[in-house]
């Protein structure tokens, strides 16, 4: 049918083979020379020969891909075998580090060892010494053994000796313990003897105190004369020679009687000697009749004045209620609690000119105390009560200093007063006079007057016992 340029296609797998392949510009010369060739059987031959060297480059092409993955394979396992060796090389100087810190290590020990062995000989020469001590003192302590010996022969006589008089003891301890048995049951006998005697001797006091009790005052007479009427009635003689007409007693309360000059001796002796019971309220403690009237003035529930200014609170209270009153509802006194000041203590007060000020309570070292602003004779009196006795007073010394509000370290003009304080039974006229007096004068220069015409003032107040 005839060969053209066209007609002649090799399939495209021996296309792709032939392309790649070295021997690619012969067989195109050898294509154009096919063109020139006519013969049928030429042509036909030089195809097989074509083919053949088709299939020839396609196995040389499958032995050197084949050579190539080998080739590949080699390369990887190379780089394997490198990176083994670098790790091992990495192993190997990490081993070398070990091994050269171990061998300093080891310098070090022999250095260490070398120390401690010169100090070893140096502990064998003490030791050689001490050997020698030792022998001296196995000397002396052998002598001593000896004297232990001879001394626990002397300890066991002493000990049979003390065995004997430990009988001996017992026996004796024994004799005392049946004594002993004895005393408790007199002991128990004198104690059961004892509360009948008291409970006798609190029937006969009582007994006896409301036969002497003032049939008018209700109270027991604590000093003579006690009147008598002519049936033996008792009048205390505060009732019988009162100065008040109303209540003076000319007839014996008890049986009407004429009261005459009569006296009972007998009634002194008996007050003279019961036990008398403390009048204020919630007392209720008894006392001998010198006890009795040293008590009256010390009672924690004796009657007392309330300390804040008498035109703000004048109330009567037993001595036990004054705190809380002021805490609480005086008019007279700041109702607020301090305690534990640290002394000196700076105040700041605020007065009226012609007034008095209200008071404030204080309390320290478990006492209580009371800071009073009075005014007497245009005078400011400034004074500190204590919740106590005259004598409690005196182990106290308080030191008041009235000075400018701005003058706290007190280094300008200021009014001082150092004393004793004032105990709670005064009076108030009395107390008026006594304490820290400021004239009105020096009490101007020492205050400021602000809007409302308040002086306004500090007190350094201070308080040492003694």
């Amino acid at each position: 049918e005839g060969w053209t340029d066209n007609s002649y296609d090799l399939n495209s797998k021996n296309k792709e083979i032939l392309k790649d392949s070295e021997e690619m510009p012969v067989l195109e010369k050898e294509g154009k020379d096919w063109d020139e060739k006519q013969d049928d059987d030429d042509k036909q031959t030089m195809i097989d020969q074509l083919l053949s060297k088709v299939n020839v480059l396609e196995k040389e092409r499958n032995n050197m891909k084949a050579d190539g993955e080998k080739a590949k394979e080699e390369r990887d396992a190379s780089k394997k075998e490198k990176e083994a060796i670098k790790e091992e090389r990495d192993a190997f100087r990490e081993e070398r580090d070990a091994f050269r810190k171990e061998r300093d290590a080891f310098r070090e020990e022999r250095d260490a060892m070398k120390e401690e062995k010169e100090l070893i000989i140096k502990e064998k020469d003490v030791t050689s010494e001490e050997i020698v001590a030792l022998k001296e003192e196995r000397e002396v302590i052998t002598k001593e053994r000896d004297a232990i010996k001879e001394e626990k022969d002397l300890i066991t006589k002493e000990k049979d000796v003390a065995i004997e008089e430990n009988d001996a003891l017992k026996e004796e301890r024994k004799v005392i313990s049946k004594e002993r048995d004895v005393m408790k049951k007199d002991n128990e006998t004198l104690k059961s003897e004892k509360n009948a005697l008291d409970t006798k001797y609190t029937a006969l006091t009582s007994t006896l105190r409301d036969q002497v009790e003032c049939p008018v005052c209700l109270e027991v007479p604590t000093s003579g004369p006690v009147h008598v009427c002519p049936n033996g009635h008792f009048v205390c003689s505060k009732c019988k020679d009162s100065h008040c007409p109303t209540r003076r007693v000319k007839h014996c309360p008890t049986c009407r009687v004429q009261m005459f000059s009569g006296k009972s001796l007998l009634t002194v002796k008996v007050i003279e000697n019961i036990e008398h019971a403390c009048r204020n309220e919630d007392c209720g403690k008894f006392f001998p009749l010198e006890e009795y009237k040293l008590h009256l003035t010390s009672c924690l529930y004796r009657t007392v004045n309330c300390p804040s200014p008498n035109e703000f609170c004048s109330r009567k209270m037993s001595l036990s209620k004054v705190y809380d009153h002021i805490l609480e509802d005086c008019q007279g006194s700041w109702n607020v609690q301090f305690t534990e000041y640290n002394f000196p203590q700076y105040l700041g007060f605020a007065s009226s000119l012609k007034l008095s000020s209200k008071g404030l309570a204080l309390k320290w070292n478990d006492r209580i105390f009371y800071l009073n602003l009075e005014k007497a004779l245009e005078c400011s009196v400034f004074s500190l009560v204590l919740f106590g006795t005259a004598l409690e007073c005196k182990d106290y010394e308080v030191t008041i200093t009235v000075h400018r509000t701005d003058d706290k370290d007190m280094k300008g003009n200021v009014q001082r007063f150092t004393g004793k304080p004032l105990p709670i039974d005064i009076e108030q006229e009395k107390r008026k006079k006594n304490g820290l007096l400021v004239g009105p004068d020096q009490m101007e220069s020492l205050s400021v007057i602000d809007e409302k015409l308040k002086i306004n003032f500090g007190i350094t107040l201070d308080i040492k016992k003694q």
